[in-house]
């Protein structure tokens, strides 16, 4: 069963951290060229399928991290394993609430503008969206890097 969970556990991450730089650099990408309804409408999209595809994945990382956690049935815990439990579930957590409430923000800002005609010249809430997003991605291997030297 811990091998089930662990597959669980890095196909969640490989979706999760993926997408989060796919979807980033993408962004990053568009940032310059926005201002037609065209292009807000894609990146309303692709917010909308960053949602579908990050939180999910985000959360089989935390529920199979606790499940191995618990199947582990260890005392006293190393630190790289207490580092993963701690700060892994607080990233998890940040990214899933952070992404949605700077995604929900843009799409706003967006909507906003689109009825109005308007053109998107200040691009904070666009990229105070892909600076959560960049956060989550280091806090992610920030992780991935105390785990995989089992510091």
């Amino acid at each position: 069963m811990f091998k089930f969970w662990l597959f669980l556990h890095f196909t969640g991450l490989s979706i999760w951290l993926g997408s989060l730089l796919t979807i980033t650099f993408i962004l990053v990408m568009m940032k310059k060229h926005l201002g037609s309804k065209e292009l807000s409408t894609i990146v309303k999209k692709i917010t909308r399928i960053g949602n579908i595809l990050v939180h999910p994945s985000a959360f089989f990382v935390l529920l199979s991290g606790v499940f191995m956690i618990i199947s582990m049935n260890l005392g006293s815990k190393p630190f790289y394993l207490a580092f993963m439990e701690r700060v892994g579930g607080v990233t998890v957590l940040f990214t899933i609430i952070g992404v949605s409430l700077f995604g929900r923000q843009l799409v706003k800002k967006l909507t906003q503008l689109e009825e109005d005609g308007g053109v998107l010249k200040h691009t904070r809430s666009i990229n105070s969206y892909i600076m959560m997003m960049l956060l989550s991605i280091l806090l992610v291997l920030a992780v991935i890097f105390v785990v995989s030297f089992r510091f």
